[in-house]
């Protein structure tokens, strides 16, 4: 599809969707039948798939050539149509889940950490709305993980919530300096309250808090699990680390900024024990499904030694439910889920290839508002250590963009006019990745 985008014209659409459906034929895996069962079709699959993978390999990956993929294009549809033939035969599978197992790819979008540099996934939202194209998962880390949630409280698309939420944030709505008690999050100087918030918007009409399970796209929330042994202090270390960059009033300090980028050594100082990390997928994990989706996004925020987020309030359900989570992965605090996966391409992956959307047959953007950039040096520390687990993702992905315009890191509230900015900008990068991206999700005809 990219070879067909760059050179427009070159094939007719009926040969560019035979060479997909042979390829994605090649490709399946399982296939779910009408009545919700799933067959195991990869055996019987395995020699077709080498002889279409030998046969267009060529062609399409070492020198580019739908002309070239035409010329092996008539054997390999035979072969297609008879292994076809073969498979409906041998398995009590239904023609029409066949072919929408092979023609439907689902868009799957992830969203990456990166504070007030990802308040851009918003422009990513209306862009694909405005070309029809509707996500099916969702995953994020961090400020991903909320902007996400915006996108996944309905399948119809509605940008006024996010308007709402920018109009009433500020930073004494958003963040406190308290001395408050640590029982779940990892302490910092700063406490996030956004329930106070934004809590009103993820609600249900009764009142009650939004789960994962209301949520009308299926959505996954990244954080980092801490086991004691990665905790190299006591925990008054990391509630106090920035003290002296905010005070009362919660305005960081100008000439104390430099200062944030040094919770790169609180990064170093927990990675160096991974064993004691556990990626913790709140959406993913069963057990997490009934878990309110802005306690999991405040986690997945709460940055070590900055900002921390916590469940103290009296919700026995909600403790009760983060004590069994506890105690399952071994941890003793939850915090951002960047430490151990910025941008989680991976876990939406897994996902839609477990069946959560029926189809396994995903084409997932990822989008990452933190890649390392000089000019940006002082979260270029934190931006090299995220980096490997980024790149660990980044091949389970169809398209990634890796932002080069965003909002400031540390513009964490705010206004509507910068919303707006961060929104352009997005859209303008992501709009010439539109037309591949278009086309992939566009269902087409079976040979």
């Amino acid at each position: 599809m990219r070879i067909a985008a760059a050179r427009p014209g070159e094939l007719h659409d009926d040969a560019l969707s035979a060479i997909r459906y042979v390829l994605n034929f090649a490709k399946l895996l399982v296939i779910r039948d009408r009545a919700g069962v799933d067959h195991d079709v990869q055996g019987f699959m395995a020699s077709h798939a080498w002889k279409v993978r030998d046969a267009l390999t060529p062609h399409l990956l070492e020198e580019p050539s739908l002309w070239g993929a035409m010329r092996v294009l008539p054997e390999l549809v035979a072969l297609t149509r008879d292994r076809r033939t073969r498979l409906l035969e041998h398995f009590p599978l239904d023609r029409d889940s066949l072919e929408a197992e092979v023609t439907t790819r689902q868009l799957v979008v992830v969203c990456g950490g990166g504070g007030g540099a990802g308040y851009g996934y918003a422009g990513a939202w209306t862009l694909f709305h405005r070309r029809g194209l509707q996500p099916e998962l969702i995953a994020g880390t961090s400020i991903g993980s909320l902007l996400g949630l915006f996108r996944a409280r309905r399948r119809v698309f509605d940008g006024a919530p996010l308007v709402a939420a920018a109009k009433r944030l500020s930073w004494e709505t958003v963040f406190r300096v308290l001395q408050i008690e640590s029982r779940y999050g990892l302490p910092a100087t700063l406490r996030l309250y956004l329930r106070s918030a934004i809590g009103s918007l993820f609600e249900t009409p009764d009142g009650r808090p939004l789960t994962f399970r209301d949520l009308e796209i299926p959505l996954l929330i990244v954080t980092t699990g801490i086991g004691v042994e990665a905790l190299k202090h006591d925990l008054s270390y990391y509630e106090h680390f920035l003290d002296d960059a905010v005070r009362p009033g919660v305005k960081l300090q100008v000439s104390t900024l430099a200062k944030v980028g040094q919770v790169a050594t609180i990064f170093r100082e927990l990675l160096s024990t991974p064993d004691a990390l556990r990626e913790v997928v709140f959406g993913s994990d069963p057990a997490t499904y009934d878990a309110d989706v802005l306690d999991a996004a405040g986690f997945s925020s709460s940055i070590p030694g900055l900002i921390h987020y916590d469940v103290l309030r009296d919700d026995r359900r909600m403790k009760v439910l983060l004590d069994e989570l506890y105690a399952r992965y071994g941890i003793t605090r939850l915090a951002e889920g960047g430490i151990v996966n910025n941008v989680p391409v991976r876990p939406a992956f897994t996902e839609a290839m477990s069946g959560r959307l029926v189809r396994r047959n995903p084409y997932i953007v990822a989008l990452d508002c933190f890649p390392p950039r000089m000019r940006a040096i002082m979260f270029y520390g934190v931006q090299q250590i995220v980096r490997p687990n980024v790149l660990r993702n980044i091949p389970y992905a169809n398209t990634y963009l890796a932002m080069e315009r965003t909002l400031s890191p540390l513009n964490l509230v705010p206004n509507v006019p910068d919303v707006n900015k961060a929104m352009n900008w997005t859209m303008e990068e992501l709009e010439p990745h539109m037309p591949v991206i278009e086309r992939m999700c566009t269902p087409f005809r079976p040979i």
